[in-house]
């Protein structure tokens, strides 16, 4: 049967549909009143009946367009499962990498999820432009995404930082964390397992040392607080911080950074506790500005330069610093109390 592809303009707007069954409706009536139409009961039966189909079609020419819903996504595209095999399968693609480790780190600050996937992927040196869309590319990537976390590392940077003893990755560039290697492309040197263990034990005692002195300060701070000191407190919290964060880098990388600036400690440490990200996160004015006034208030205090510090700034930093606390001794308890 042909399908009709251009109707009749009265056919083509829905608001002509009560118009069009009043027309068909007085048609029915001429008929009835037809003298003609009364003759043989068969002829009138027939009459009704097509009168019921033209109703019909009525209806279907005025029915509204079907909403055509879209296809599900195939199911294994909907699960963190595939859809890490499939992150994995486009970095190799997209970036043309020579490794890729992954590891897991507990995930301290979410109790949602237990643990986030820690991907490094090794490139071959990149000038600065090309590093930096790698990066935008690795963000598009885990857009909304906490289950995982890409990073990139060139080759020959990898290679010095293990050979000077980095521990982080000492720990976890591993080829029980290999899940890709390039054709041709050599093995990292790793670092026995024993000695690792060894190494671990060794600057077990040095981490907790400094974090005793950091917690000695921050004592301190909250002293000052009861007796509304709000300046002195500032600078006894930014050196809660600034050393517990010097520990971390100090037993991580093997690297003493003296730094008092506590915006830089802790983008470095952010590798080792993601969630110091969350807490700190300096991804807008007023949040570098926090750290800034943290930092003022250091240098202010210790060179006895007059200034005034407002009682919320100080409660919103110990605030937060009280979370980085929590968070480093977790990070203490998963990694060196089992030693």
């Amino acid at each position: 049967m042909k399908t009709l592809q251009d109707l009749p303009d009265l056919f083509l707007d829905s608001n002509n549909k009560d118009k069009s069954k009043q027309l068909l409706w007085n048609l029915l009536k001429a008929w009835i009143a037809d003298e003609e139409s009364t003759e043989a009961s068969y002829h009138r039966k027939e009459m009704l009946a097509f009168y019921e189909d033209l109703k019909q079609l009525l209806e279907a020419v005025y029915a509204p367009e079907p909403v055509i819903e879209p296809e599900p996504f195939p199911e294994e595209i909907r699960t963190i499962e595939t859809y890490f095999v499939q992150l994995i399968q486009a970095l190799k693609i997209l970036v043309d990498p020579e490794m890729i480790f992954l590891f897991d780190l507990p995930n301290l600050g979410h109790l949602d999820v237990s643990h986030r996937r820690e991907i490094y992927v090794v490139l071959k040196n990149q000038d600065l432009e090309a590093h930096h869309n790698t990066i935008g590319l690795f963000s598009f990537l885990t857009s909304g995404k906490q289950e995982f976390a890409i990073h990139s590392i060139n080759r020959n940077q990898l290679t010095n930082v293990l050979a000077k003893g980095h521990l982080f990755f000492q720990y976890h560039i591993r080829q029980l964390h290999l899940i890709y290697r390039k054709e041709g492309v050599p093995d990292l040197k790793e670092l026995p397992h024993e000695r690792l263990q060894e190494r671990m034990l060794h600057l077990k005692p040095s981490l907790e040392k400094n974090w005793e002195k950091a917690d000695l300060f921050w004592r301190h701070a909250l002293q000052e607080q009861d007796n509304l000191n709000w300046e002195s407190s500032l600078f006894f919290l930014h050196q809660a911080l600034e050393l517990r964060l010097r520990a971390l880098i100090l037993v991580w990388e093997k690297r003493e950074l003296k730094s008092h600036e506590t915006r830089v400690l802790l983008r470095e440490c952010y590798q080792f506790i993601p969630e110091l990200a969350s807490v700190f996160p300096q991804n807008t004015e007023e949040e570098v500005q926090l750290l800034q006034m943290l930092e003022d208030g250091y240098c202010k205090v210790r060179y006895r330069t007059e200034f005034t510090v407002e009682e919320k700034l100080s409660r919103t930093l110990s605030y937060r610093i009280a979370q980085v606390r929590s968070l480093c001794n977790k990070h203490y308890e998963h990694f060196f109390q089992p030693l």
